[in-house]
């Protein structure tokens, strides 16, 4: 059980109401996070323009979230991204061999790229200047910048989550939540 009530869209104030409203999927984070007035809109513009407008390809970025779930022990942040990523083209073989990447064949040379960064920022706080190097022959700027910016994105989500211990939601990792995570519209 969480260790904080989530936000009640019949008592919440007016802001959070209105962006509850506009919200397709009710997810238990969110939620949480609409416990503070200041955080739920920038936070759901944020998730949602990470999720459905970045440059980096999302295969890439849900590689990344996975593998932060998997070093946080984040069961919520990996069930929910699950079914997302495997829209994003993450096979089977990948999401068994996350937690072996360095050993295992079934990433290629980009893919243990964008995984090396994200083990570094998940352990380390900064990624090896030499990986930012081999990543720049390979993505733009643009790209590398919303690569950092998703790991430190959901490595702060898995804090959250398991900090507060928010619950899995009853639909966990059913739906896929790409399109519909915060607002219906981009505000």
């Amino acid at each position: 059980m969480a260790l904080l009530p989530y936000a009640d869209e019949a008592t919440a104030p007016q802001t959070i109401r209105e962006i509850l409203e506009k919200t397709q999927v009710k997810i238990n984070v969110f939620k949480m996070i609409c416990n503070s007035e200041a955080m739920a809109k920038p936070f759901a513009r944020f998730a949602n323009t990470l999720l459905t407008r970045s440059k980096l390809d999302a295969k890439l970025r849900e590689l990344a979230i996975l593998r932060v779930a998997e070093l946080s022990h984040s069961v919520y942040e990996w069930t929910q991204h699950l079914p997302i990523a495997a829209d994003c083209g993450v096979t089977n073989e990948q999401v068994k061999a996350i937690g072996s990447w360095q050993r295992a064949k079934c990433f290629n040379e980009l893919e243990r790229l964008v995984l090396r960064l994200t083990d570094d920022m998940t352990r380390k706080v900064k990624g090896r200047k030499e990986t930012i190097e081999a990543l720049k022959e390979k993505m733009s700027a643009e790209e590398i910048v919303e690569l950092v910016l998703s790991i430190g994105f959901w490595g702060m989500v898995a804090r959250l989550l398991e900090t507060l211990e928010i619950d899995l939601d009853s639909f966990a990792g059913n739906i896929n939540l790409t399109k519909t995570l915060g607002p219906k519209k981009a505000e």
